[in-house]
């Protein structure tokens, strides 16, 4: 039969696009953001911006006192699809003497994330909470306006194989159109020339905690007033691109690109875990052989073999002292 012969489904995607939809509509949607940079970098107003809503005031917060992170979760409708943000933030990163102490709470809380997921994966009940916010989906790496620090070099190098990284320059206005394009091209080459690996190029965005009237048009805008105008932060910032690329067509990038990561930590740790195995598999047995064979070398006589020998040898020790004191008295009598 000619394959031209068979009738031509239709309907399926439309039937598949149907279910997703609906399992979209009444499952929704979830991310786990890391924000990490210095204090007033605006890290908090980037966020409400990115969302339009007040997460201090909507989330349900929770300090880690062992890790010294701060975890927010807020859950709200975009578009009318149910949504829930998870919000991670390091506080006084870069305000202590202690860097070490500051890279190290953060690799710690990331690795945190992987090791819970491996747990769960082997668990035989699985908690749905869990899978909700199943390890960090992005990290939102803040670098102050002008200047890209050896210290975000060294933290970065840390990061980029534990989560995705978008770098953020914060405080876009107060740089100009070149200012910003010449810092781009700059924080990109240094990351190029360490190899650090990044999911977004770096975006520059400009955040404001309220909303003004824009000096244009009139309209009511999230920005900044200034002499010169209203610096806007849709208009005049990459803030919409970051919106995309969190909750929009990047979503199920940085999914995949989770997963990835999941998996060489994964592999890493079962690696790391059958060599464990093997290692006190391998005492044991060299512990039962060696009991094995003394075993049997107790059965064949062995014992009585090194009585023997224990024997002979006190007998030799015992002609060489008579011989030695035989010869001492006979050379006396000279």
């Amino acid at each position: 039969m000619d394959p031209s012969d068979f009738p031509k489904l239709t309907g399926v995607r439309a039937g598949l696009m149907s279910r997703k939809s609906h399992d979209l509509m009444s499952k929704g949607e979830a991310i786990t953001i890391l924000c990490v940079g210095e204090s007033g970098l605006g890290k908090s107003t980037l966020v409400n911006n990115l969302f339009s809503l007040d997460v201090e005031k909507s989330a349900a917060e929770s300090v880690l006192p062992t890790l010294h992170m701060v975890e927010k979760e807020v859950k709200f409708l975009v578009d009318e699809v149910p949504f829930s943000l998870k919000l991670v933030d390091s506080p006084g990163f870069g305000d202590t003497l202690d860097i070490e102490y500051s890279f190290n709470t953060i690799t710690h809380y990331l690795d945190d994330q992987f090791e819970k997921m491996l747990s769960d994966e082997m668990s035989v009940r699985r908690l749905e909470k869990t899978r909700t916010f199943a390890g960090v989906d992005v990290v939102l790496y803040f670098i102050a306006p002008h200047r890209l620090k050896g210290l975000d070099i060294a933290l970065l190098k840390r990061l980029h194989h534990r989560a995705s990284i978008i770098p953020v320059l914060a405080k876009a206005d107060t740089m100009t159109e070149e200012e910003r394009m010449e810092f781009k091209q700059v924080v990109k080459q240094n990351l190029a020339t360490n190899g650090i690996e990044y999911f977004h190029e770096p975006l520059c965005v400009i955040c404001s905690p309220s909303a003004v009237i824009s000096k244009v048009n009139g309209a009511v805008v999230l920005g900044r007033d200034y002499e010169w105008g209203t610096a806007e932060s849709e208009l005049h910032s990459d803030l919409k691109e970051l919106r995309s690329i969190i909750i929009g067509e990047g979503l199920e990038d940085l999914r995949s690109r989770k997963a990835s990561l999941y998996e060489h930590y994964r592999q890493r740790k079962i690696i790391a875990r059958n060599r464990s195995i093997l290692g006190r598999v391998f005492k044991i047995g060299f512990n039962i052989a060696l009991g094995t064979a003394l075993v049997l070398f107790v059965q064949n006589g062995g014992l009585e073999m090194i009585a023997k020998q224990l024997e002979e040898l006190n007998k030799k020790v015992a002609n060489k002292k008579l011989i030695k004191n035989s010869d001492g008295k006979n050379s006396k009598r000279k």
